[in-house]
């Protein structure tokens, strides 16, 4: 599964002005995926993931010079400490080997609250259990593209497949939109994300209408 391609199309229905910080979310899921999906063992995944958490827990004024993603973030005007959240949320796909269905719960709700922080960012005034909700179905799918256990990824499709649809969302959150869409599909279909040419077709409908 090619995550960044996927994530630039999603990023390029997004206004511009909310494009970069999106951006930024992606990077830093994307990081964090390396970590927990391609990990030798899942030590060296948590001591990664610690480190990262180690920095939302310091005040910005305190986080290291050369890190970009980190240089991003600190211009973000919001309370960056709740990305600590998202660790957690990575980190619970290592709490058992394979992952039970609490540790998917506890995965996704982890993902939704880095979009509950860009929200805030963004100013946008909306419900954010609606906002977390939106990113759980392509959460799901992205696990079960990328565990290489078949317990795992079997348990992860139906666990996605028991979520319901969100409402509609912001016109600066529609990459949720498009990424709800590509996750649907993944996850009734058993394929990977964005595989089948129909998959494309349906992104482009997601993306434009909002729906």
């Amino acid at each position: 599964m090619d995550r960044s391609l996927i994530h630039r199309i999603a990023t390029s229905y997004a206004p511009a002005y909310a494009r970069p910080a999106i951006a930024t979310l992606l990077s830093l899921e994307a990081q964090f995926a390396k970590f927990v999906f391609t990990a030798s063992e899942p030590i060296l995944a948590q001591m990664r993931l610690a480190w990262w958490r180690d920095r939302f827990a310091q005040p910005r004024e305190e986080w290291p010079v050369g890190n970009p993603l980190l240089a991003q973030l600190a211009e973000w005007n919001t309370d960056t400490s709740e990305l600590g959240k998202v660790v957690d949320g990575w980190e619970a796909l290592l709490a058992n080997s394979p992952p039970h269905a609490s540790d998917f719960e506890a995965y996704r709700r982890g993902r939704g609250a880095g979009w509950q922080v860009l929200a805030r960012h963004l100013g946008l005034g909306f419900d954010e259990a609606a906002i977390a909700q939106a990113s759980e179905r392509w959460s799901m799918a992205d696990a079960a593209a990328s565990l290489c256990d078949p317990e795992a990824r079997d348990l992860a499709l139906r666990e996605g497949r028991k979520l319901a649809k969100p409402p509609r969302l912001p016109r600066a959150l529609r990459p949720l939109t498009v990424f709800d869409a590509i996750g649907r599909r993944a996850l009734h279909s058993g394929a990977a994300p964005l595989s089948r040419p129909s998959d494309l077709i349906a992104v482009l409908r997601h993306g434009l209408t909002g729906r």
